[in-house]
């Protein structure tokens, strides 16, 4: 890949901000002309992306907050898989829903009823700051040390849609987790959170660059903590060749250690590396099968799913299964399967059942 394309696309990010192409999605609704292939870049921040050259069909991609979906959420992905997509989406990676071979001029209608709940397309992709990737178990696992629920949503409250964070040399991926070993998102995170307790049993959070320890913070710094990463990013990053633009390039660059000193300068507290406690002999946190809640009187029931392309009639089935059963909230895992979170214990094992019946299956 030519530097010509880091340059190009820093120019076309400098013409115009990903976050200012809302209007022109609308107009391209509109009228039908054909997008600039400069737009056709900017609209990534959207989540849209063209599926043939002739601009025929897109496909367009929903980042879940924590990964969670809740009853009636379903049931408007599932209406616009049917008005839109062919009767069908795809339970992607990164806790993501997709739709494909959508017509442009759908896409107004397509946001609106994403609007009416709760959901958006926004900073899917793009030179951003992503939502920040959580446990699927996340506040109902009786063996996570803190519920990351509130810090989670702090950054993505900071990050998603921030103008000061939408142009960064290429994208940063945060996850953050109440476990100590952190969650298994399918790759390494450039920058991970991870809950510890100390030696007086205070829960601290271990910042991790590229999986690599450079030390402790409080829980009331990692938002601070995170920030700094991203301007530190913003300002340090390559722009001149897009092969040596990501977050791993800066860091392998500079070096762990230059990397950890640029951030002390930058914030008004130390990142510290005293002793700790170090005790990774957890086996591996629940997922598939029915499982205790910390939530007294609930289960939650994780279900494999073999094919991650659903059918929406599919999909309007476990939507009349939770109906059934009382239950009301899912979460998409990062390898795309799903975990049903909030069952009464007395409805977890017929649930489960019927679950298996339509292909959501929690017996592997």
């Amino acid at each position: 890949m030519s530097n010509n394309l880091a340059l190009n696309i820093e120019k076309i990010k400098k013409e115009k901000s990903g976050i200012d192409v809302l209007a022109d999605i609308y107009f391209h609704a509109v009228f039908g002309e054909k997008i600039s292939p400069e737009n056709l870049e900017r609209f990534k921040w959207y989540g849209i992306y063209a599926q043939d050259e002739q601009q025929n069909y897109f496909s367009i991609k929903i980042p879940l907050n924590m990964g969670e979906l809740n009853l009636i959420q379903l049931k408007t992905l599932s209406l616009i898989s049917k008005q839109f997509s062919d009767n069908s989406l795809i339970f992607s990676n990164e806790q993501k829903i997709e739709f494909k071979n959508i017509k442009i001029f759908d896409l107004p209608k397509i946001f609106k009823l994403l609007q009416e709940v709760n959901l958006n397309t926004f900073f899917e992709a793009g030179h951003t700051v992503r939502r920040v990737l959580t446990c699927p178990v996340n506040g109902i696992d009786k063996t996570q040390l803190i519920d990351v629920e509130p810090l989670a949503n702090k950054l993505n409250e900071t990050f998603i849609g921030n103008k000061k964070f939408e142009n960064l040399p290429n994208k940063l991926q945060i996850a953050i987790s109440g476990y100590e070993e952190g969650c298994d998102v399918q790759f390494t995170p450039d920058v991970s959170f991870n809950a510890i307790k100390d030696s007086k049993e205070k829960i601290l959070f271990n910042v991790k660059i590229l999986g690599n320890s450079i030390g402790f913070i409080a829980s009331s710094q990692v938002l601070k903590t995170a920030i700094a990463i991203a301007n530190i990013y913003k300002d340090f990053g390559e722009r001149d060749d897009i092969e040596k633009s990501s977050f791993e390039y800066l860091v392998k660059n500079l070096g762990l250690i230059r990397f950890y000193d640029i951030l002390n300068s930058t914030i008004n507290y130390k990142i510290q590396q005293s002793s700790f406690k170090n005790e990774i002999s957890h086996p591996r946190k629940p997922r598939l099968g029915i499982n205790e809640s910390k939530i007294e009187g609930q289960s939650y029931i994780g279900c494999k799913i073999y094919d991650r392309v659903v059918q929406s009639s599919k999909l309007d089935n476990l939507s009349s299964l939770l109906e059934k059963y009382e239950a009301n909230k899912v979460k998409l895992t990062h390898k795309g399967n799903i975990i049903i979170l909030d069952v009464p214990t007395l409805n977890a094992q017929n649930l489960a059942c019927e679950l298996e019946k339509i292909s959501f299956n929690p017996f592997v």
